[in-house]
């Protein structure tokens, strides 16, 4: 085995915890606090944030930072939902 491979299977959750409840643990979390109303507020924020640091201010880590929070709330429900879609 590889160093990559150990890392890679250490970082992986299904290895050490039980995959039904790793799934109901994002089902839930997505359903709760990352649909509606305020998530895309949040969204719209970082955006605005990561252009004015990434452009303006020309502090890109920061600017990439905010592209991914608004990235994560913008996409990763629907991204989420498509790929367990079979679970209830």
């Amino acid at each position: 085995m590889t160093i990559s491979s150990n890392l890679l299977d250490f970082l992986n959750p299904l290895k050490r915890g039980d995959p039904a409840a790793y799934i109901s643990f994002w089902r839930h979390l997505f359903e709760t606090i990352l649909e509606g109303f305020w998530p895309r507020v949040i969204a719209a924020m970082a955006l605005t944030f990561a252009f004015w640091f990434g452009v303006y201010r020309r502090r890109f880590v920061l600017g990439a930072f905010f592209f991914a929070i608004s990235f994560m709330f913008a996409y990763l429900g629907s991204i989420l939902k498509a790929a367990f879609w079979w679970v209830p």
